[in-house]
């Protein structure tokens, strides 16, 4: 076994143990903190929120069992995560097999983090260190920092958390000929629906009612703006064909007043949709079932 994974095994293993620690327990990283130190504190913070945290010189030597220092080098308690490229893609490693969700839910930032705290080129769209870079030009302190970075890992996580609630409600809702229908206030992402088969989704709501269809029909040039002609006047219909609602979030009206009953709508989509089908399938192109 090489030197480098011995070291990794070794700061895995003291993580783990810091972790199953009884409080009082401790975070110690440096001061004027980076993004690997603020992150890998406010995740720490996260696992153990009655911990509390210090900041320190980047060559303190920290020894102390009940401390945990993270983006340090010196002391038995200290963890740098060089052979995995960052502390915070440590501890993500440490804790896989004791909080999957939390791992899965933060591997593409611990991934961010292993490329730019190595030195390494990100071409990612959100930089983690860019945030770090604009709070500090804020005049923000180190503990006001993690607590920004805390924020964001506890809203990652439950986003995640959501997500995975919407997939499985998502599993639970009826498909017939291709069409999904949701009412009332089931919060699903269409992306979900559409991963199971549905070719369009009829949404009625307190925000309104709305016509989305999926990619699958796009892709074969099919378009909402075909409607035009048979929904309401007051309807908007998204210039590239994928939407046509009545209210929105951003906008809600009453469904009521949309000139139009549900019933009647799921037979517009419903019959739209299977002319396309037959005319594809007459083409030699089989969508949908």
């Amino acid at each position: 076994m090489c030197r480098e994974t011995v070291q990794s095994d070794e700061e895995i293993k003291r993580v783990k143990n810091w972790l199953n620690l009884e409080d009082p327990i401790t975070i110690v990283t440096h001061q004027f903190v980076d993004a690997d130190a603020a992150f890998s504190a406010a995740l720490l913070k996260v696992l153990r929120p009655r911990a509390s945290l210090i900041f320190t010189r980047a060559d303190s030597e920290i020894s102390d069992e009940r401390m945990l220092a993270v983006d340090l080098s010196e002391g038995t308690q200290s963890v740098k995560g060089l052979n995995v490229g960052s502390s915070f893609g440590l501890i993500l490693l440490a804790i896989k097999d004791i909080d999957n969700p939390v791992y899965n839910s933060l591997k593409l930032w611990a991934k961010q983090l292993n490329k730019t705290d190595s030195g390494k080129v990100c071409h990612d769209n959100v930089l983690l260190a860019e945030l770090i870079t604009s709070w500090k030009a804020l005049k923000l302190d180190d503990n006001q920092i993690v607590s920004r970075a805390e924020e964001l890992i506890r809203g990652k996580l439950k986003h995640e958390k959501r997500q995975l609630e919407q997939i499985k409600l998502a599993q639970e809702i009826e498909i017939d000929n291709n069409i999904a229908v949701i009412s009332g206030d089931i919060r699903v992402k269409s992306s979900h629906i559409f991963k199971q088969g549905a070719l369009a989704i009829i949404r009625q709501s307190e925000c309104g009612q709305a016509i989305q269809i999926s990619k699958v029909l796009q892709k074969q040039e099919i378009s909402l703006l075909e409607l035009s002609g048979i929904l309401p006047e007051d309807w908007f219909i998204h210039p590239s064909g994928f939407l046509a609602c009545f209210g929105s979030v951003k906008a809600p009206k009453n469904y009521l007043d949309s000139g139009i009953e549900l019933e009647k709508l799921i037979l517009i989509v419903k019959t739209w949709i299977n002319s396309h089908k037959q005319k594809l399938e007459e083409k030699g192109i089989k969508i949908g079932e």
